[in-house]
């Protein structure tokens, strides 16, 4: 149980240490744009900090370090972000040379590197906080998330019919070269519909409407 949660549209991740992390994806455009709006819970469910990190939530992931990954779409020019579970930030994409970087459509977290894949021009973008931006030629557009496994790629979504396709591709030097693609159904056969989605390592985690079970896909099987 987490006591006072402030959040309306919450965005929702745990800690390595057993507590979460909960997020409202926008501000209230009448209040304050800096008010708090990220809270903190510790392992019993009382809130430990609080901060802000900017409207326009797309995707929230806590990495194996407790740090905060967070995601923007184009409401909010911050992109992408690293936070520490008190407030401060510890990457962010300013300055950083991925192309057309003005919505994070798809992020991934695994261990302490972010994926990501952004508009407009959809490149695949590996951050490491110790080590320089990798960015990666795509040609799959509109991908809502990304799963990778060692040179594999998947990327799942896309505009129009595309919407349920799954694109596996292989990493070369300079660009993602596909491979091939199929739809992504459920365990049922049917295809998800209205659904969430959230990457993680090799997994890409879909949940269907009435949103209460999820489904796995993974690159790595």
């Amino acid at each position: 149980m987490l006591s006072a949660v402030r959040a309306r549209w919450p965005h929702l991740d745990r800690l390595p240490d057993g507590g979460f992390v909960v997020a409202a994806s926008r501000t209230r455009r009448y209040e304050d744009a800096d008010q708090v709006q990220v809270q903190v819970f510790d392992a019993l469910g009382c809130e430990a900090s609080s901060f802000s990190v900017g409207d326009a939530i797309e995707h929230l992931l806590v990495d194996e370090a407790g740090h905060v990954w967070v995601g923007h779409f184009d409401e909010n020019p911050a992109g992408i972000r690293r936070w520490s579970p008190t407030g401060h930030i510890y990457w962010t994409s300013d300055g950083e040379s991925i192309p057309g970087l003005f919505d994070c459509y798809a992020l991934n977290v695994s261990g302490t590197t972010a994926w990501a894949c952004t508009y407009t021009d959809f490149p695949l973008v590996e951050i490491r906080p110790d080590r320089p931006v990798r960015v990666w030629a795509n040609r799959v557009r509109g991908a809502k998330a990304v799963a990778v496994h060692g040179e594999r790629v998947a990327f799942y979504s896309g505009y129009g019919e595309e919407l349920d396709w799954l694109t596996r591709g292989e990493l070369t030097e300079a660009s993602v070269e596909p491979t091939d693609v199929d739809l992504l159904t459920l365990p049922d056969g049917h295809l998800p519909g209205r659904r969430r989605v959230v990457g993680r390592g090799s997994r890409i985690y879909v949940q269907a409407e009435p949103f209460t079970p999820w489904g796995v896909f993974d690159l790595s099987s």
